[in-house]
């Protein structure tokens, strides 16, 4: 034989068998959260070319205040749009959390605020609106399809698998998974959380230290 075979489960719960719809909103919603976020981030651009920035920062409220709450209306707009999305696929394509229903929504949570602050970085290092959109693009699908968006990480090569936990979108869509299609609790929720806030932390502190607040 010029390969070994071997049986492994990949669901915790054994009433809940693999959705592949499950895995699609996960992965595609994961993806269109990175893009939506990414274009915030653009258009972040566009309003410091037209100098609302610098408008802004004559009001009486500090950078980080500033910065904060575009990370928050991003995070709740990425949220919002995860939830609806999961809404649809469970009425319409008998979806099911089979986990648990708080470790998904702090899956949730934490890949709304990844995203958002994904979206802040690239305003912090483009330049102009034009310049990121080549790149940006590039980088989701890149973080997407390594990540298991597509296809699921456990038919990944085994150096693959292990290479991919550096990408955030493993842990969203690992995460997201776990708490439906594979039926894992509480406890299959806290580490991709935490890494994912780990990654949203990375993120948010690189955006605000390279952050311009003026046109060059």
């Amino acid at each position: 034989m010029p390969y070994t075979v071997r049986e492994q489960a990949m669901t915790a719960n054994t009433t809940a068998g693999y959705n592949g719809y499950a895995h699609s909103f996960a992965g595609m919603g994961i993806q269109f959260l990175l893009f939506a976020m990414a274009n915030l981030g653009i258009e972040v651009l566009l309003e410091r070319q037209q100098g609302l920035w610098k408008r802004l920062r004559s009001a009486p409220v500090s950078r980080t205040t500033l910065l904060a709450g575009k990370t928050i209306s991003g995070t709740i707009i990425s949220l919002m749009t995860l939830f609806v999305s999961f809404g649809f696929a469970i009425v319409v394509f008998k979806v099911r959390i089979s986990g648990s229903v708080v470790g998904f929504l702090a899956v949730s949570l934490a890949c709304s605020l990844m995203a958002a602050t994904f979206g802040l970085l690239v305003a912090a290092l483009g330049k102009t609106p034009a310049s990121p959109r080549g790149v940006t693009t590039l980088a989701v699908l890149m973080m997407v399809m390594l990540g298991g968006a597509w296809v699921p990480t456990f038919i990944f090569p085994a150096w693959l698998q292990q290479a991919t936990l550096v990408v955030p979108a493993r842990w969203a869509v690992d995460g997201l998974d776990a708490m439906t299609w594979r039926g894992i609790g509480l406890t299959g929720a806290i580490l991709p959380t935490l890494i994912l806030l780990a990654f949203a932390a990375l993120f948010g502190a690189v955006a605000a230290a390279q952050f311009r607040w003026e046109e060059a």
